[in-house]
Formats: C-alpha cells, structure tokens, sequence
C-alpha cells in the first residue's frame, strides 16, 4: 500500500499534472474507466495508519483531482454515465472529507462531506430510484425496464446494480429509498432474481465488481443473517477450484480478494471507513499476520466452530473470550492482535448482531 501511494504521488509529482491518475499503464495516463479510486486508497490509507509518504503533498493533490474530475460544476456529473460518474465522485469526495478531518483542515472536511451528498442530486424521487440527468437538469427517458436496462447512466452495468453505491452514506440512501422495511425488500428481490450459476446478469452481478459490497449492506441494516446468507451462496456458487473457477473477469485481482476476504469472515464495508464486516466464514481458522512494521499485534485469528456447508448462520461469538454481539469489527480491533470466535448453526440468530 504504501509503495502504491508513493508510487501514485510521484507520478503526479514528475508529470507536472499534479493530480492522481487512473488506471496507470506503461506510466502513461489512460483514464480508463471512471471515478476517483487513488483517492479511496489513500484516505483508506491514512485512516489505517499506513502514512509513510509526503502527506500534505498527497492531500492536495487529492483534492486537486477532485477539483478536475469530480461532480463540482452542475452538483452531479451529466450524460453519459451520469448515475456511475456522480455516484463514484461523491463517495470519493467524502474519502477526502475523511482525510481532511483527520489532518484538522474543518473547512475542507465540511466542503466535501457536503459534494458526497450529490448523489441526491440524481435521485428521481417520483420514480424512487436513480435516473440519469442531462447537463440542462432534464431527466433522461424513463421505461419500465429502467432499471435493468444496461449503460442506462451506468458503466457496465445497470442502475439496479450501480444504485446501491453509496456506501459512505447507508442510512440517507435508504432515506432517499423509502425506508429501511423498504430497502430489505428490494435487496432480498436483488439476491432471489440472481441465476443460481452466477453468470452475467442483471442483479447480484457479482461477475462485476461494482455490485461486490453489496451483500454486506444487510449488516447496516440490522439483518444480518442475510449478510452472511448471500457471502456463503455466492462464495460456493461463484468460485471453483478449476481453470474457469471465476465466475468473472479478475480485474486486478478483486475477484479473488473478495472471496479471500468473504471466506474469512471480514470484509470492508466502505474504504476510507474502518468498519469491516463480519460474515459467515467458509474456513474453520483462518489467520491474519500482521505487518510489525505498522501494527503491534502479531496475528489475528478467526475460528468457526462446528462450521459446514449447513451451519452458515453465526449464533454466537466472542473476542478475545468476551461475549460479542455486533455484526461489524474496527479495524483496530484486528490490527491489535486477538481471536474472533464465531459458533455456527444451520438457522439464523436474529438476536445476534442487531
């Protein structure tokens, strides 16, 4: 991480552009795909303590290309792509809030705080779900199937899939949504309506990254027996261990970090956020060694006791022998060393992590 954004930094730096690109290739700007990803990274970064890299350089230039790229001109980002470009700067722009409050410049952490609400701004509340805007503030064509209609203001994917994306800010997503009763509801017909074979498809489209924190959403909003429901099924469905044990493109390597990740027990909810998840893992034991170089706790061990193919559901768990009953860790509470203890069973605790 740290060679990355040192990296990242010096790019900008020796380039003259003093801004961060995306998607370097042979050292040369791209601009594939969209978004502000450098600046997740970095927020993410210094929130975890990994800050061996000129900070204050860092910072400006993160804000500098939030300033270049980013929905500041019209309070959300226009046709084409409309929902996927507004939807992914907010979240970056709160990134930097979070990075701004941290190194104690309020003013910046308040002005984007405020630019990672845009994505209110392409919210159409009469039909209750994202819609993409042109850049005079008109609505772009609206039909029934609206919603699974794919590159309709989203990048390789559709508003169903793209519109879950405001993971800095779950509870005014479901506000805009209607509700958390609401949102269970909508969720549960995303995950019912996806093909048991995990192929290309226009709900849980976990062949797509941009659909792969969605699952845990139901951790937020205290269901979280769905959480560790949809991580398991997809963790057997869309993997094997074979030549084509990818249900999707490895893009990067975020296929297989998911499932890493999913299969023991915690994942990220939102980088720039130290709250990581916790699911139903697929492994009995599974341990974190942990860099000395940054964090002072040796190791991090999950156990699953009395796990199988059955017994997804957590009961029970304790840290460090101490009764635990929240779905989520911080990330300290990893990086300190210790043992996550989860007790597994074939139906759902519905008092357990609520």
């Amino acid at each position: 991480m740290s060679d990355e954004l040192n990296s990242l930094i010096t790019m900008a730096d020796q380039s003259g552009r003093e801004y961060y690109e995306r998607w370097e290739f042979l050292n040369s700007y791209s601009g594939c795909m969209l978004g502000n990803p450098a600046l997740s990274v970095l927020a993410d970064a210094y929130l975890k303590g990994i800050r061996t890299y000129d900070v204050e350089k860092a910072y400006q230039y993160a804000v500098n290309t939030s300033h270049k790229f980013g929905n500041d001109m019209l309070g959300y980002s226009p046709e084409p792509l409309s929902i996927s470009h507004t939807l992914e700067y907010a979240y970056t722009d709160w990134c930097v809030a979070q990075l701004a409050k941290a190194l104690g410049k309020e003013d910046d952490a308040k002005s984007f705080y405020e630019k990672g609400q845009a994505y209110h701004n392409v919210f159409d509340k009469e039909k209750e779900w994202f819609r993409p805007r042109n850049a005079d503030g008109t609505w772009v064509a609206w039909s029934e199937d609206a919603r699974i209609k794919e590159w309709y203001g989203c990048i390789e994917a559709n508003a169903y899939q793209q519109g879950w994306f405001v993971p800095h800010d779950v509870p005014g997503m479901v506000g805009l949504m209607g509700g958390r009763d609401k949102v269970i509801a909508d969720l549960t017909n995303f995950f019912n309506k996806t093909p048991s074979n995990m192929l290309w498809n226009e709900y849980f489209n976990h062949a797509n990254e941009p659909v792969h924190f969605v699952p845990f959403l139901f951790n937020q909003l205290d269901v979280p027996w769905y959480t560790q429901k949809w991580t398991r099924y997809t963790c057997e469905k869309a993997y094997a261990n074979k030549v084509e044990g990818i249900v999707g493109n490895e893009d990067v390597g975020q296929m297989s970090a998911w499932y890493i990740l999913a299969a023991s027990g915690i994942h990220p909810s939102c980088p720039g956020n130290t709250r990581m998840e916790i699911t139903s893992p697929v492994f009995s034991k599974i341990e974190f060694r942990l860099d000395p170089n940054y964090y002072y706790g040796k190791t991090f061990t999950v156990i699953a006791h009395n796990n199988s193919a059955n017994n997804i559901y957590i009961q029970k768990a304790l840290l460090n022998g101490k009764e635990y009953n929240k779905c989520y860790l911080d990330f300290t509470d990893i990086v300190s060393g210790g043992t996550l203890e989860l007790y597994m069973g074939d139906q759902p605790n519905m008092n357990w992590g609520v």
